[in-house]
């Protein structure tokens, strides 16, 4: 099938999550399965949603999304690690102008991780991600996990992980990541493309000390939850942290980010909701919508956008 293109100049949304028919189709077995999905999936978490590929190009079109980057999920199992490449691998191949994926895999797996990863380098994906250290049951000083790190540098793959804010409220997902060790890992491989998701869990506080700063220069923040998380002030507040230069917009689709007035998935709303309330001039909107995510993914892996 054919699908219609968002043109040229169109958002690019670093952080969605595209999941194989037969997951959406049977929820249970994979709650089952793994125990981290059975939390986000169950019933009583009301924010969860699918989406198709074409239910996807559809509502990006309306958003003006030209770009859907796929993250991979974090399941503990290497064998569903693989399950999910092979379907978003699939969705690249028959759409390489929409879709773009980032390799699910689990450090613990060892050196099948950093099998996978290689893998997925050569079917074309721009990295590897999400990765959830809570849900995965791994650390950032794990050795697998600085050794798939490692791996991942010298492929030019970028990399996605799950940031938790360590205080506040806890609630369905929350994984509050010492955010130390994302400081460890910039100085210990200074080349990694380092994405934080979730704004960093707070981190872009600490780059006000020039060294954190320095050492920090390739990690980077996307907005995916924001709604469920932050006043949309934080757009602003973070722009004045670190710079527009490095934040990428992510919205996390297809999770209901706006749960008491969005009923269905949508990346509509929180797109106007930065264009209206994130107090971010023309330039910034343009490095955080598109130019940040461009100049990143251009050089990903094998990818290359042309665009």
């Amino acid at each position: 099938m054919q699908l219609s293109h968002a043109g040229q100049g169109g958002i690019i949304d670093i952080h969605t999550h595209m999941f194989p028919p037969d997951v959406i189709r049977n929820q249970e077995k994979y709650c089952r399965l793994d125990t981290y999905f059975g939390v986000l999936a169950d019933p009583k978490c009301t924010i969860q949603r699918y989406a198709t590929c074409e239910e996807a190009v559809a509502l990006a079109d309306e958003a003006g999304v030209e770009k859907i980057v796929m993250q991979g999920w974090y399941w503990r199992d290497h064998g569903l690690c693989r399950y999910h490449n092979d379907y978003m691998h699939d969705l690249i191949s028959r759409h390489p102008e929409r879709f773009i994926a980032f390799a699910s895999v689990n450090p613990r797996a060892g050196w099948r991780a950093i099998w996978e990863m290689e893998r997925c380098y050569e079917m074309g994906f721009a990295g590897v991600g999400e990765m959830g250290p809570g849900g995965q049951g791994w650390d950032l000083n794990d050795k697998d996990f600085l050794n798939l790190m490692e791996a991942a540098a010298k492929c030019n793959m970028l990399v996605n992980i799950h940031a938790g804010e360590p205080v506040g409220k806890i609630y369905p997902g929350k994984d509050p990541t010492p955010i130390q060790g994302f400081y460890e890992l910039a100085r210990r491989l200074p080349d990694l493309k380092l994405i934080l998701a979730h704004w960093g869990g707070g981190l872009p506080y600490f780059e006000l000390w020039p060294e954190v700063r320095e050492t920090m220069k390739n990690v980077y923040y996307d907005s995916a939850g924001s709604p469920l998380l932050y006043k949309m002030g934080v757009f602003k507040a973070v722009t004045g942290l670190v710079g527009a230069e490095k934040i990428l917009f992510g919205s996390d689709f297809p999770l209901l980010v706006y749960p008491r007035k969005q009923r269905e998935a949508d990346f509509t709303l929180f797109i106007e909701d930065i264009k209206e309330q994130g107090g971010l001039k023309e330039d910034e909107l343009t490095l955080i919508f598109r130019e940040n995510s461009l100049k990143l993914l251009n050089n990903a892996g094998k990818l290359n956008l042309n665009v």
